[in-house]
């Protein structure tokens, strides 16, 4: 008889595969890790993309911290790929590094940076999953959601225009790019649901249809206390999930994000995605 169990492997092995490919952007990273590693960090297996790099992020820079010279952090985020110039692109660590080294990030050369993170960091993260994992606050997580929204690395010094938060990264950008967008599109939303709980479209006059969402509980409560909208039903989905509806109505339908609970304020002063960008989103998803 033949079992056709998949092996599960041990968290001392997954932790090694987060920085591979697009390193902390690559999709489906909680299959990467495995559920043993994602159960180490305090992880939930159904939990969304987005919590997830950010419970990364928060525990490999805690070993981080073990490291004191200067030029650790840069090597170690640009090999995870947090801070790098393209989030996107499959590189991989070695080009990563490359550009690094080429652009003058680090005093020192690729095989050298190379060494420091395979042989020094990594094990060191390998070492820290047999010893107790430390709790991570609601401040941690959104101290690793403007990180991750800003695409900078912890402790870098932050442009003085940044504000924090995935709202007010959108609203900085103007056009939607990655990283911030993926955080949407993997990222929860909360918003208006008709009685079958699909997103529900209001009509702005001539600019058309849209589907308005907020990135945070708390934005969606402001916005109806200072506007009295009465909402029979709160739905909350993904940021794909919200596109794919979009793009599956019959009339062109935009997204607003976060819109402003300012009574006339209108569409310019929220974080619209139109319809046109819709359609690009909803062909990539």
């Amino acid at each position: 008889m033949v079992t056709s169990a998949r092996k599960r492997k041990k968290p001392e092995d997954s932790v090694l595969g987060i920085h591979k490919r697009n390193g902390i952007w690559q999709d489906g990273l909680a299959a990467v890790m495995g559920p043993e590693l994602l159960e180490r960090w305090g992880i939930a297996e159904d939990a969304e993309a987005s919590r997830v790099r950010e419970i990364v992020l928060l525990r490999l820079n805690r070993v981080l911290d073990q490291f004191p010279k200067p030029e650790m952090p840069v090597i170690v985020w640009t090999a995870y790929n947090l801070g790098a110039a393209s989030p996107g692109e499959e590189s991989g660590v070695v080009r990563r590094l490359e550009r690094l080294v080429g652009q003058g990030g680090v005093e020192c050369s690729v095989r050298t940076c190379a060494r420091r993170f395979n042989d020094i960091f990594l094990p060191a993260v390998v070492k820290s999953l047999s010893a107790g994992q430390s709790p991570i606050t609601d401040e941690d997580l959104a101290r690793a959601s403007r990180w991750l929204a800003a695409n900078s690395r912890p402790g870098a010094p932050r442009p003085a225009a940044v504000a924090s938060g995935l709202s007010t990264a959108i609203r900085r950008l103007r056009s939607p790019m990655e990283p911030v967008l993926k955080m949407f599109l993997d990222g929860p939303v909360h918003g208006p649901a008709d009685g079958a709980g699909v997103p529900l479209a209001a009509k702005l006059g001539t600019r058309g249809e849209w589907l308005c969402v907020f990135t945070g509980e708390r934005l969606l409560a402001t916005y109806r206390e200072s506007t009295g909208a009465d909402w029979a039903r709160i739905g909350r989905w993904t940021g794909r999930d919200v596109v794919r509806t979009a793009a599956g109505r019959i009339f062109p339908t935009g997204i607003l994000i976060d819109p402003s609970p300012v009574l006339g304020a209108g569409a310019d002063a929220t974080l619209p995605l139109p319809p046109e960008e819709i359609d690009r989103l909803a062909r990539e998803c």
